[in-house]
């Protein structure tokens, strides 16, 4: 079977030495829910048996149809994640289970392993069976074939791994997290103060606060934990290049507005990548707009610093999922067709600046912009709190092939007649970087170059 990558948009959690670890795993992953629509899973153990419920579609119809939260248990681990268009097979949710002579153990991760294609073939040839396309059964069939503790099986599969990638691993007594050393996928740790010497694990910090927990810190690149019965270790694995950051979409639409990534906050973040695209601002209009929800902070900051006022001009029905990151075109527009409606009342006759985070395809942009129309607004000047999105990501997020990405194929004035905008403005790099603050993977804005040689020359992007 020829393999195309799948690149999970996912979220993952897990908890270890808590009372009810599965309806807390449940608690995390609704938190993550964002992340992901189209499939959820959560293993639990007992110390005795490992335990999976896993389905499509999202949590609440996981929890309906399993008997997930009285499930006992200390450990769990989970994952929601969405679905590509390649992607049919119940195979491919997670978390992937592994029964071994030498052990049984559940799985789940995030990211990806840009070899995957490689180390699967060569696995293939040596005899062992894939039952379906995901990174985290890569992972468990690496680990599989080493030998050694545990501990040495997981250290030599991950030397082996390229790519930006996060996993838990849970065995009937331990569990493992992992950051890869390029670190563009983050994974956080937290003390359970409800549960002494309880631990907590998910993709963002944001979730982590659902269960209210204390002392939360983002795993370093390169760092494996293992917690056991009366047990812990850390180690760094050394890195053999750059660590590339956070991925810089994280800041502009992925991440819930609470999270903290590399100690730079996300709702600050956002508010940042307002001012700076107002400072560079030369057209007028009587309102801003901001698109719900990613964009609505860097809209209010936008419209502060601009002194205009800030308008609810969109409405979104709350129960319809996120557009970007539906697997097919078809199933996107029907989304983008009942998920935003615009208010006549607000925008008839008036000249408006539209504020959104991003421009994927620009088939949402271009509808809102329809929207707008057809309530009467007079002018709408499209602003983009993020650079253009110009290269595939190759770092674990859900992606369009390049030709399809609106910024891959069309400049600023062809994009506005696309769309039909009265004009379109992007965050440049250089604005986008200085407003961050940090160092990010911005590899999907064209910046992979640019990035490694920032490193050789020893600056901060």
């Amino acid at each position: 079977m020829s393999r195309e990558i799948l690149q999970d948009m996912a979220g993952i959690a897990g908890l270890f030495n808590v009372p009810h670890a599965a309806a807390d795993c449940a608690l995390l992953l609704h938190g993550l829910q964002h992340r992901g629509q189209d499939g959820v899973g959560i293993a639990v153990t007992d110390g005795e048996t490992l335990r999976c419920y896993k389905r499509r579609g999202l949590l609440s119809e996981l929890l309906k149809a399993e008997p997930v939260q009285e499930s006992p248990g200390t450990a769990a681990i989970g994952q929601v994640r969405l679905r590509l268009e390649q992607d049919r097979m119940d195979e491919n949710l997670q978390p992937v289970m592994v029964r071994a002579y030498q052990g049984h153990f559940a799985i789940v991760s995030t990211g990806m392993i840009e070899n995957a294609a490689a180390l699967r073939e060569s696995m293939e040839n040596q005899g062992l069976i894939f039952q379906g396309l995901s990174d985290a059964e890569v992972i468990a069939h690496l680990i599989q074939r080493e030998s050694g503790h545990l501990f040495e099986k997981i250290t030599r599969a991950c030397r082996q791994m390229q790519g930006s990638w996060t996993f838990l691993l849970m065995t009937k007594s331990t569990l493992y997290a992992m950051r890869s050393v390029e670190g563009a996928r983050s994974l956080f740790v937290a003390d359970v103060p409800s549960a002494p010497g309880g631990k907590a694990f998910a993709t963002e910090s944001g979730a982590l606060s659902i269960l209210g927990a204390e002392h939360i810190r983002e795993l370093e690149p390169g760092e494996l934990l293992r917690f056991g019965k009366g047990s812990e270790g850390r180690w760094v694995l050394p890195a053999d290049g750059p660590c590339l950051g956070p991925c810089a979409m994280e800041y502009v639409y992925f991440s819930r507005p609470d999270s903290v990534l590399s100690g730079r906050g996300v709702l600050g973040a956002r508010k940042a990548f307002g001012r700076a695209l107002a400072q560079g601002e030369t057209e007028t209009a009587d309102m801003v707009i901001g698109v719900p929800d990613t964009a609505i902070d860097a809209a209010a900051a936008f419209a502060r610093e601009l002194n205009i006022p800030y308008e609810t001009g969109l409405i979104k029905n709350r129960y319809i999922g996120s557009t970007f990151i539906r697997p097919t075109r078809m199933q996107r527009e029907q989304g983008m067709r009942v998920r935003l409606n615009a208010i006549s009342s607000v925008v008839a006759g008036k000249e408006v600046f539209l504020v959104d985070d991003s421009i994927v395809r620009g088939s949402t942009a271009a509808r809102i912009c329809q929207l707008l129309r057809e309530a009467g607004a007079a002018k709408i000047h499209v602003r983009i709190a993020a650079p253009v999105i110009c290269a595939e990501c190759t770092k674990g997020a859900e992606s369009s092939r390049k030709e399809e990405l609106a910024g891959a194929r069309w400049t600023e004035e062809e994009l506005k007649e696309k769309i039909r905008a009265d004009s379109v403005r992007f965050l440049t790099r250089e604005e986008f970087s200085r407003a961050l603050g940090i160092r990010a993977c911005r590899a999907c804005f064209g910046c992979g170059e640019e990035t490694r040689k920032d490193e050789e020359n020893g600056r901060t992007v």
